[in-house]
């Protein structure tokens, strides 16, 4: 075959309208992030209801079964807002609504939601088609994207029923041995061909005479899996045909090959390849470094005995791209800061037998990781029951050992949902006034400070992940099924530690303050089961931040003064117990101890849910969650207006 062979002004004239359309679907990436921010701000707007009582129609048939008063309100805005349902639980609780009530608000809500934010996403599809925004290609993907997510959503109602059930009746018939179920359905567990046994799920637990066997997810919900065949097939067709004109940006061939593994593997119905079938989706997507980001079933939170994946789907727009991030020049964690400091920590660890290869792991998954700060644009499925503040992904170190990690950060989205939430009675009663007010300036008035303590304490997390584990570690830690119940505070105390360990240590106070609100207000999803980590994590900050002094509870919240004595000069004992629990907490994961042998120190199991090991700490925990029962939804009597009002006039910024 004759090649032709291009003249030097013809290769000027492709690299010139190479260049242009690129620099057009990063402007057209600005003007969409623009869009969303001010469609994220009409929705935050929502909690305006609460005071003008205008009830949006979509709230109404349910509005109607509930006590008529702001609490049950604002837990219905939250639904919307925050796509949490812990404000409407404690409304469950508070008011006593039966159970068959309960779980038929829920099911209305859900698609509440779901029509509600796929009304959000079509006027973003609208917005792109009718400015001729993005490529032809890109303009297909979301479309693309939106219709497989259709299918999420109601993938994820069945997926969600099946699940909890099945979960529940045995936690139940069980008094909640967790020890004991996860013998009883060893059988349930995926094991691939080749003998690998996965530690997670994508598959439902089925029972036969008394024996628990699994069954693929395309298998047990197949009508919705038919429907995921044909929109694939449709769409990866579609996108096929489409020329391509920033291949750079829009990675044509990539995103085809991701969407086909994605495919097979949704279809795969046989249990011994279904985690090879999601380790090749993985990979595929990790090759993706578009400022588009699709991204598929990850996480497995729900499920605390099989750690079934939830059906998640969203698209996320990016404002970092080739990492280069505009949230500050000054952002200093990332790959190479963290490989460092996570080396000199080590060192100072025992030596073991998985020492070595823990840490060949940890420095090949570190050197590939891509971070990408921006906003979720479009999002389906177990997403609709509540969204990320930042994640690292895939789980899977096979993979990323291999191929690295992608850590997501939403700094925009985050801060304006901080704003947005109203002044709550509970937190008056709870914190200091001094504490408050550093808070609330914090986030009202001090907006790159308040990014430096996200990464510190966010994105330092979720490098936090990659740390002190290799391919086994979660298989072979999570033997009492508790894993996860301490892997969220190993995370966060990386940017913590990180932090400590400098010299220089400007917005301490920030930080200890954002930590100490955090843990806190966690203690509210007690009994919310995707959220158990971080309410597991929350109690061993806690534990730590009362041994040390820096927190003291009063004895009661029903006393003229509140609840909580906060001491900063506590500060330098606080960071030397951190220290010491951080090279305690390492040594477990370098040793793949059972994680029991380390959570067993700060928390312990009750049949429903855990509680704090320390006395002083369990009876606040006990005594806020009570009054969280009683006042949890009611708005403090300071409005959030009139306080930025008076900050105003007191001389503030």
């Amino acid at each position: 075959m004759r090649l032709t062979r291009l003249s030097k002004n013809t290769k000027k004239r492709i690299y010139s309208t190479t260049m242009e359309s690129e620099a057009k679907v990063l402007k057209d990436i600005a003007s969409i992030y623009e869009f969303l921010g001010n469609q994220n701000k009409t929705i935050q707007d929502l909690y305006k209801v609460i005071s003008s009582k205008e009830i949006p129609e979509y709230l109404v048939s349910v509005y109607d079964r509930l006590p008529k008063d702001d609490e049950v309100l604002l837990a219905l805005v939250e639904r919307i807002t925050s796509l949490r349902e812990s404000a409407l639980d404690n409304i469950f609780n508070k008011y006593k609504i039966n159970k068959d009530l309960q779980d038929e608000i829920k099911a209305e809500l859900l698609g509440i939601v779901a029509n509600f934010y796929g009304e959000r996403f079509k006027e973003i599809l609208i917005f792109i088609e009718t400015n001729n925004l993005l490529t032809p290609f890109f303009r297909a993907l979301l479309c693309a994207v939106y219709e497989i997510g259709i299918v999420f959503n109601s993938f994820f109602a069945c997926w969600q029923k099946v699940i909890f059930e099945t979960n529940n009746n045995l936690i139940k018939k069980y008094n909640g041995d967790v020890q004991k179920i996860l013998h009883l359905i060893s059988d349930s567990i995926e094991v691939s061909h080749s003998g690998e046994v996965s530690d997670r799920s994508y598959s439902v637990m089925v029972e036969n005479n008394g024996k628990y066997n699994a069954v693929a997810y395309c298998a047990f919900f197949s009508s919705d899996f038919l429907e995921f065949d044909r929109v694939f097939t449709k769409h990866i067709n579609i996108l096929r045909e489409i020329h391509e004109e920033c291949p750079h940006l829009e990675q044509k061939s990539r995103y085809i090959e991701y969407f086909i593994a994605l495919k097979t593997a949704l279809l795969q119905d046989d249990v011994g390849m279904l985690l090879e079938s999601w380790r090749e989706v993985d990979e595929k997507w990790l090759q993706i470094t578009s400022p588009l980001q699709v991204c598929h079933p990850f996480e497995y939170y729900e499920d605390c005995l099989r750690r079934s994946v939830s059906p998640e789907w969203d698209l996320r727009i990016s404002r970092v791209y080739d990492n280069t991030d505009i949230y500050g020049d000054d952002f200093e964690i990332n790959s190479s800061s963290i490989l460092g400091f996570y080396r000199d920590f080590s060192s100072l660890l025992i030596d073991t037998k998985c020492k070595s290869s823990i840490e060949a792991c940890v420095s090949k998954s570190l050197c590939n990781v891509k971070t990408y700060g921006g906003l979720p644009m479009m999002f389906f499925g177990s997403e609709l029951n509540g969204l990320f503040s930042a994640q690292v992904i895939p789980n899977d170190e096979n993979v990323s050992k291999r191929f690295g990690k992608k850590i997501f950060y939403f700094p925009d989205r985050i801060l304006l949902a901080a704003r947005a939430k109203p002044f709550m009675l509970l937190q008056s009663i709870t914190f200091p006034i001094e504490f408050l007010e550093f808070y609330r300036e914090l986030i009202f008035f001090r907006d790159r400070d308040w990014c430096k303590v996200y990464e510190i304490s966010t994105i330092g997390h979720e490098f936090g992940h990659i740390l002190f584990v290799e391919d086994d570690s979660e298989l072979v830690m999570n033997k009492s099924g508790e894993f996860k119940n301490i892997e969220e505070f190993k995370a966060t105390m990386c940017g913590l530690i990180y932090y400590f360990s400098k010299e220089n240590k400007p917005l301490l106070k920030e930080i200890i303050y954002s930590l100490i609100y955090r843990c806190v207000s966690l203690i509210a999803s007690r009994n919310d089961v995707d959220i158990t980590p971080y309410y597991c994590e929350s109690l061993i900050h806690l534990h730590i931040l009362f041994e040390s002094g820096v927190l003291k509870y009063s004895g009661s919240f029903d006393r003229e003064c509140v609840a909580l004595e906060v001491n900063i000069k506590c500060v330098d004992r606080l960071i030397e117990i951190y220290t010491k629990v951080y090279k305690e907490l390492a040594n477990i994961y370098l040793q793949k101890c059972d994680a029991k042998v380390f959570l067993d120190r700060y928390v312990s199991r009750k049949k429903d849910f855990y509680e704090s090991a320390s006395k002083e700490v369990s009876e606040f925990i006990v005594d806020y969650y009570t009054k969280y029962v009683e006042i949890g939804q009611v708005i403090d009597f300071t409005s959030k207006d009139e306080w930025i009002k008076k900050y105003h006039l007191l001389g503030g910024v």
